[in-house]
């Protein structure tokens, strides 16, 4: 079983599972700058009881906001460090709807390594230390 994190949205957030590359269950949420708050219980919900049937986590990388995108970078990192298994990111331009990221992201996941980091795609130039005028 693959869980699926996508946080590169700023307004909603969408965590599912799959297997075989098939959506097995999903959940969406809004959370505009809570997904610190929001992410980690939802998590924990979906999966239930599930937890060692984890073969994997695929993240959405990037494009997207700097924090939302660190966030699930780090519980996808964290997690997969933690269970010992492996964790892949998938950019936003690889995969247009929920059932296509559970596709990429079952393909992605064969050839990660276990022990590997994603990191954040931002897209552009971080502006947070621009001078302000």
């Amino acid at each position: 079983m693959l869980l699926l994190l996508h946080t590169a949205d700023e307004k909603k957030v969408f965590i599912g599972l799959a297997e075989n590359g098939k959506l097995t269950a999903k959940r969406v949420f809004t959370a505009q700058y809570r997904q610190a708050e929001e992410l980690l219980p939802a998590v924990d919900k979906l999966l239930g009881k599930q937890l060692s049937r984890l073969k994997g986590i695929a993240v959405v990388c990037g494009p997207g906001p700097f924090t939302a995108l660190r966030i699930g970078m780090a519980v996808a990192n964290t997690l997969a460090w933690g269970l010992k298994i492996p964790v892949a990111g998938v950019k936003l331009d690889e995969f247009s709807g929920y059932d296509q990221l559970a596709a990429v992201g079952e393909k992605k996941i064969k050839t990660a390594k276990q022990g590997s980091i994603v990191e954040p795609f931002y897209g552009k130039e971080p502006s947070i230390t621009l001078k302000k005028r």
